[in-house]
């Protein structure tokens, strides 16, 4: 069996698993959502055949070449779904739901084929243009394509990725025009894409103490996770079916907006666990690296070694544990934000969020458990089913003062008004 089958198979079951749960709760249905997600994932590809055309590539050529994955739309809808049907439930009808699913699926599908076009094929100064193209079609619906006779295969590619994205807004802007939430979305794009290109500036300078720290990782670079757009999609559907939305309402919003974007930031750090050694032979930025430079287990004289040694020296130093246990100081502090939200809203089922964010942690951690294949890694896995207070005292107290020392202010906790 291979690894890609071994993931396959444990996403699959946490996938049943989680929907089988979270059918104790008032906004989750079993089978209902089972097929609202095969009804968008059939719809998404439908979309997708559209793309057969001159300007665009279509999936089977992005799959051939390696930028587009079927997982990207179909776990998508999963993790749209389980994070959408507790947000609106009480407030919008199923073909609502569908089209906020729908319109999650299109941006993190895109959204994952423009990296892998950024990683794969293009320069600096491409990744920026690109970014940017991407940033109006998210946020006006519209963009300006190379329509030139000899269009590159790249070209094509990343047409491709401006019209998915044209797609969630129109979605979102459909029948009604631009509301509160939208703005927020708008904003929370604009964020996301600034640290999609400081992380190009990033990989541009590597590991120089001057640009590539922890602390700037935090503050800057982070922002590139899209949690925030991930949730604002849901609240603008939200918002058109409530009509105005009441002083509490709009505080509980914000909350889940600030606590999504914290847990998103915290999966940055469970996916760069699994993606280290990939990474370090692609020549990429890893928060594992930074951590260990951070807390002095590695140093900068230690990059330049062979990619073995390095590897080596981090399992040595146990940086992999230390850098999920990180990652749980920023999940922690994303799941107070939902329990605080709670206080505030009377449409949302925040306990299904609560759970949302446990299957999220597992899902990231997946590749992990079958990259160590051990009792520890396992029990890191389970971890996310466990009473927070017990992740809690779980992370060594270091790790809390090292989060401390780097945000010498505290510019990434939400910051709500009385």
């Amino acid at each position: 069996m291979t690894s890609r089958e071994e993931v396959n198979i444990l996403t699959n079951i946490l996938q049943l698993f989680a929907l089988k749960y979270m059918n104790k709760y008032p906004s989750i249905d079993f089978k209902r959502i089972l097929v609202s997600i095969r009804e968008v994932i059939d719809e998404f590809k439908f979309k997708l055949r559209d793309l057969d055309n001159q300007f665009c590539l279509n999936a089977e050529l992005l799959k051939k070449h390696g930028l587009l994955k079927e997982k990207y739309y179909i776990y998508g809808a999963f993790l749209a779904a389980i994070s959408s049907y507790p947000i609106l439930y009480m407030v919008a009808d199923e073909k609502t739901i569908k089209s906020a699913i729908l319109s999650k699926v299109a941006m993190v599908t895109s959204s994952k084929v423009l990296d892998n076009i950024n990683d794969n094929l293009h320069n600096f100064q491409e990744a920026v243009k690109s970014q940017q193209k991407y940033q109006q079609a998210l946020t006006r619906g519209y963009f300006y394509p190379d329509l030139g006779k000899n269009l590159k295969l790249v070209d094509k590619a990343e047409n491709t990725t401006y019209v998915m994205a044209c797609w969630v807004h129109q979605l979102m802007t459909l029948k009604g025009g631009v509301f509160d939430t939208f703005n927020m979305f708008v904003n929370d794009v604009n964020e996301c894409i600034e640290g999609q290109i400081h992380s190009f500036y990033q990989r541009h300078e590597k590991y120089t103490p001057k640009i590539m720290n922890l602390s700037t990782f935090l503050r800057k670079t982070s922002t590139k996770s899209f949690g925030k757009i991930w949730v604002d999609i849901d609240f603008c559907f939200f918002e058109k079916s409530v009509g105005k939305l009441s002083k509490k309402e709009f505080k509980a919003i914000k909350l889940i907006n600030q606590s999504i974007d914290l847990l998103f930031r915290a999966l940055l750090f469970y996916d760069d666990v699994a993606d280290l050694e990939e990474d370090i032979k692609s020549n990429l930025i890893n928060s594992v690296i930074m951590l260990g430079l951070e807390l002095e287990k590695i140093s900068y004289e230690d990059l330049v070694e062979n990619n073995f040694t390095l590897i080596r020296k981090i399992e040595e130093a146990n940086l992999s544990r230390d850098t999920i246990n990180f990652g749980d100081i920023l999940y922690l502090k994303g799941i107070d934000c939902l329990r605080k939200a709670k206080k505030y809203s009377h449409y949302i089922d925040i306990e299904a969020l609560i759970f949302c964010a446990r299957v999220l942690r597992m899902f990231l951690l997946r590749k992990f458990v079958l990259r160590k294949k051990s009792l520890k890694s396992l029990n890191v896995l389970f971890q996310s089913l466990n009473r927070f207070e017990r992740l809690e005292v779980s992370i060594p107290s270091y790790l809390k003062e090292c989060y401390r020392l780097v945000l010498e202010e505290p510019v990434i906790q939400p910051k709500i008004l009385a």
